[in-house]
């Protein structure tokens, strides 16, 4: 099935595993992450080592060790998040080459430009710390 906006498994993680450790209040580690989310521990620790890297988390090694904000969870953009993974995203997009198209206009009208406006107010006003835990598991 095709998908008008594709978000990567990298940038599905990174959202998960900051909103879950934002939601816990405490350090988590990689194995934790992946048993509550079912990712890949493999691909997640690549993920959050990248979150490390780029001032997201905070990590502390060893038996006692995990992940933890290092930032306010509130202060946390999705869309900054999927611009990590996924790069800036651009509002002059064509699928063809601007310069070259033969039509005075654009022939997917304003429906690209209006789906990328409206998906950055959504993800660029929603953060990390708006996530919400469903009631099944706040219970364990």
């Amino acid at each position: 099935m095709s998908k008008l906006i594709n978000i990567s498994e990298a940038t599905s993680i990174a959202i998960h595993s900051l909103s879950l450790i934002g939601y816990e209040k405490r350090q988590l580690n990689a194995n934790e992450i992946a048993k509550i989310t079912a990712f890949s521990k493999n691909h997640l620790s690549k993920v959050l080592q990248t979150l490390v890297k780029q001032g997201y988390l905070k990590s502390v090694r060893g038996p006692r060790g995990g992940f933890s904000l290092s930032q306010d969870p509130n202060e946390i953009t999705l869309l900054e998040i999927f611009e990590v993974f996924e790069g800036k995203i651009h509002s002059d997009f064509c699928f063809g080459h601007h310069e070259k198209c033969p039509f005075e206009d654009c022939i997917f009208g304003d429906i690209i430009d209006e789906v990328t406006i409206k998906f950055k107010e959504s993800f660029g006003s929603r953060t990390v710390g708006d996530v919400r835990m469903k009631e099944s598991f706040k219970s364990k």
